[in-house]
């Protein structure tokens, strides 16, 4: 109804939960029920402004002339690319939500059981299209059994269904052979979906793979800043979009002076120093990536979310399980053969 008062003659597509951000304001209706045929939203069936239980976070809206993005041309076939490739400065704590579709590489992992409704166990990345890596401590509480667990490719809104998005499940959970969980060494794990090799997953605009280091590189060595993505704790309560946050790489001395002996050379440690500028992961995120835009524009997987000492405390910055010291670990699980 609300296409066609606007003039629009093509599908309509609505979309709940605040997907398109949450408004200010009252709320004027609830429970909105239009046949089609009315001219205006006061000829629709609703609860009033009085008889409402509603939260902005709960705000619907609509995309008139609404069509499909076709899955052939688009396709996105070599790493480290994406569909929005504009550079725009979004502020995770102190994050800001992304655009659908903005970071393809981003996966989230579920647990089967609360895979319907509920928050992402963790993050993860996708480095190819039958493997995803991740940080080994998702799995410290609930085993590395690949049937407890889900992944969702092309995800945004955790508890709205995206066009693109699919849920697929592990074939096996490989957790780096040194990593312990008392400690944070290693904070690595791969996880191999269902599939043929070099075919588990069709690389469309909103699902792509994510560029790893070249071996060698010293990239991460200069000052750089990098983005993190995420699901997790904003404040007191998780996200269900998908957020986005810039955030400096700091030396490895102002690291090693914050956390001594427990950070390592296989770590690296991000975020922002400033008291009026908190920019941080947090619960919920570990396992994502924190990225760095490289040579071509292309992004580079440079950390895995691993720990911290609380959340957008800025005299603790995020701890990063370094990417390219583990290049060698990785090649070696994927290449390796393995037997269904």
């Amino acid at each position: 109804m609300l296409c066609v008062v606007l003039t629009s003659s093509g599908v309509a597509k609505a979309r709940s939960m605040a997907y398109f951000g949450e408004g200010q304001g009252p709320i004027h209706l609830d429970n909105v029920r239009c046949s089609g045929t009315e001219t205006s939203l006061g000829q629709c069936a609703a609860a009033g402004q009085d008889g409402h239980d509603c939260r902005h976070s709960e705000d619907a809206g609509v995309i008139c002339d609404y069509t499909l993005e076709p899955l052939g041309a688009g396709a996105l076939q070599t790493c480290g690319l994406r569909l929005n490739n504009q550079r725009r400065r979004r502020r995770i704590i102190g994050g800001d939500k992304s655009l659908r579709g903005e970071w393809p590489w981003q996966v989230s992992v579920w647990l089967r059981s609360q895979s319907r409704g509920g928050h992402p166990l963790c993050g993860a990345s996708l480095i190819g299209p039958c493997w995803v890596l991740t940080a080994a401590h998702c799995f410290k509480r609930f085993g590395s059994d690949p049937t407890r667990y889900v992944v969702r490719l092309g995800d945004y809104h955790t508890e709205e269904q995206d066009d693109f998005e699919r849920t697929l499940s592990p074939e096996r959970i490989v957790i780096h052979r040194k990593y312990h969980s008392q400690g944070w060494e290693h904070d690595i794990a791969l996880l191999r979906l269902k599939g043929s090799e070099g075919s588990c997953v069709a690389f469309n605009p909103h699902t792509a793979a994510v560029c790893l280091p070249q071996a060698g590189s010293r990239r991460e060595k200069s000052p750089t800043a990098c983005v993190i993505t995420g699901w997790g704790l904003t404040d007191s309560e998780y996200s269900r979009t998908l957020l986005q946050a810039w955030v400096p790489l700091l030396p490895a001395w102002r690291c090693k002076k914050t956390y001594g002996e427990r950070f390592t050379s296989r770590m690296l440690c991000a975020g922002s120093l400033s008291e009026h500028h908190r920019v941080d992961s947090c619960q919920g995120d570990s396992g994502g990536p924190l990225v760095c835009q490289g040579e071509g524009g292309r992004w580079v997987l440079t950390g895995v979310i691993s720990w911290g000492h609380g959340c957008g405390n800025p005299s603790f910055p995020g701890v990063y399980t370094r990417v390219s010291r583990f290049l060698r670990w990785i090649d070696k699980v994927i290449n390796k053969p393995y037997n269904t």
